[in-house]
């Protein structure tokens, strides 16, 4: 339910960042797990620097070693809606990609095409005049929109908002459910632990029920509506179930979601850009992501960029009223049970917008950089986002119509945990430490999915003064530097370790890091 302000301005508890706390009557579940995410985390980074010790002493960069090229970034927004290409095996076109892409030169300017009295042949290959205007209308409104987007952000920011101060004191906890798991052992990579740990080899490969009940995967009937947290064996919380808004017409909401993106997918097979069946790292399905990232040997932050006739399908998703309500969710979830890790968030990301004002936000209403959009109708293969910031969480949304009883289950493998995830549900995940994905739906029936993440190089590159390694590296006291923002191994994820909230200190985590 929306309100309109006598400002003109719309609000909508659901789509501001601000969030209602659960009330009596809809409190959340505790489940605790018994794994050792401590143990876990401390054999990988174990694991970690003894890689690192065989390469002679010399400091390594994630960037060196674990970075996977996720796609060419622009220092210069061609367009604040344009994804990098999805995530794929390697192909005859990778070797082509610049390691460090130079800002494309506008055609606009460039020397003025001749306009000939008469019409040019087809073989002369002139534009004609008709064509010639069209195109500078298109540039000059595309100059319009970009400004108009600039004046937008820079008046309103996400790292302003907090939770609605009429939010109840009091909420009603359940017995905790313990998964084997402590948050220190999770993997992460080396260089200061800033992005998960690098998986061996991708899966390719989907999901099956039997065969995760056979390894031993606990099920979690879910509702996909009432929160439920998931936490280490130290009280700790790694992941969000955080359900669905108490709006009736949030149902409506996740179809017309569902709905635009099902018509981007039919427009790129229709164009001949994507094809089914063509599988990439993380699922056999079209991959669309808009956003602010870093990494792939990037000399900069930027906006990740597209073809032309992608920048126009994001446009439209990003555009839409329904999918910002969910970024505003989303965001908010982070905002209601990882609050020290939200206003984390809010600290880096606002000083790298603040350095760089070429970047460029997709919603006002959402702290997080990326968005991307999983267009169906596939579930998502087992995989983990390494380049993801090792110490998030990273939200996502299911949309489409099946039985969340038979599948789509997201399943958190270091967990041991197979969750129900219904339609327009949401939940918020480790992705950088945590292997994860769906199990298959039936056949005819739909699954879409919206994820928002950040990378672990925006942390990394704020931290070391905004710059990368290589350059601090070349600086006369650069290794002592980056010692100092690095610290000991696997000393970062000890001091990251205290963003993540406990049950019984949500209260006062909330009020230390939204004042009240």
């Amino acid at each position: 339910m929306t309100r309109q302000t006598r400002s003109g301005n719309y609000f909508s508890p659901w789509e501001l960042t601000d969030i209602h706390e659960p009330t009596a009557a809809r409190s959340f579940e505790v489940i605790q797990t018994s794994i050792s995410l401590d143990a876990l985390m401390q054999q990988s980074i174990f694991d970690s620097d003894i890689h690192a010790a065989h390469l002679d002493g010399v400091a390594v960069e994630p960037g060196d070693e674990e970075w996977e090229d996720e796609g060419e970034v622009f220092s210069e927004a061609p367009s604040p809606l344009t994804p990098s290409p999805a995530d794929s095996p390697a192909s005859s076109t990778a070797s082509s990609r610049s390691s460090s892409p130079e800002p494309i030169a506008s055609s606009s300017g460039s020397a003025p095409l001749p306009i000939s009295s008469r019409a040019p042949t087809p073989a002369s290959g002139q534009p004609t005049s008709s064509g010639i205007e069209r195109r500078r209308h298109n540039q000059q409104s595309s100059k319009r929109r970009k400004e108009r987007r600039k004046e937008l952000h820079q008046g309103r920011t996400p790292y302003d908002r907090g939770l609605d101060p009429r939010y109840p004191q009091t909420h009603r906890e359940e017995t905790p459910h313990k998964a084997g798991f402590n948050l220190v052992g999770a993997p992460v990579s080396t260089g200061g632990s800033w992005v998960g740990r690098r998986s061996k080899k991708a899966t390719f490969r989907t999901l099956q029920l039997p065969e995760l009940y056979d390894s031993g995967a606990k099920l979690v009937e879910w509702d996909g509506i009432n929160p439920r947290l998931i936490t280490d064996n130290q009280g700790r919380i790694v992941a969000i179930l955080l359900g669905a808004p108490e709006d009736p017409d949030w149902v409506k909401v996740i179809e017309r979601a569902a709905k635009a993106m099902q018509r981007a997918r039919r427009l790129a097979h229709q164009r001949g850009a994507w094809c089914p069946g063509v599988a990439h790292r993380r699922g056999c399905y079209l991959l669309l992501t808009s956003g602010v990232s870093f990494g792939g040997g990037q000399k900069r932050p930027g906006n990740l960029r597209n073809t032309k006739f992608f920048r126009r399908l994001i446009r439209r998703l990003l555009n839409s009223k329904d999918i910002r309500r969910i970024a505003g969710f989303q965001s908010s979830g982070l905002a209601l049970y990882a609050p020290k890790l939200y206003k984390h968030y809010c600290t880096v990301l606002r000083a790298l917008f603040e350095h760089q004002p070429e970047l460029v936000h997709n919603f006002d209403n959402s702290v997080f950089p990326v968005m991307s959009f999983n267009c169906g109708d596939a579930v998502t293969f087992e995989h983990c986002d390494f380049l993801n910031v090792a110490h998030g969480l990273c939200p996502v949304t299911s949309g489409g119509k099946f039985d969340h009883k038979k599948g789509g289950h997201l399943y958190l493998k270091q967990l041991q945990l197979l969750i129900e995830f219904p339609s327009g549900a949401t939940a918020l995940i480790p992705s950088a430490c945590i292997d994860h994905g769906n199990t298959p739906i039936q056949p005819g029936e739909t699954r879409y999915s919206i994820t928002q993440f950040a990378a672990g190089g925006l942390f990394r590159w704020v931290a070391y003064g905004f710059q990368t390694a290589k350059s601090l590296l070349a600086q006369a006291e650069g290794q002592a530097l980056k010692d100092a923002f690095d610290g000991m191994p696997g000393s970062r994820w000890k001091w990251a370790l205290d963003l993540f909230s406990k049950v019984d200190e949500l209260e006062a985590d909330r009020a230390a890091a939204f004042g009240r």
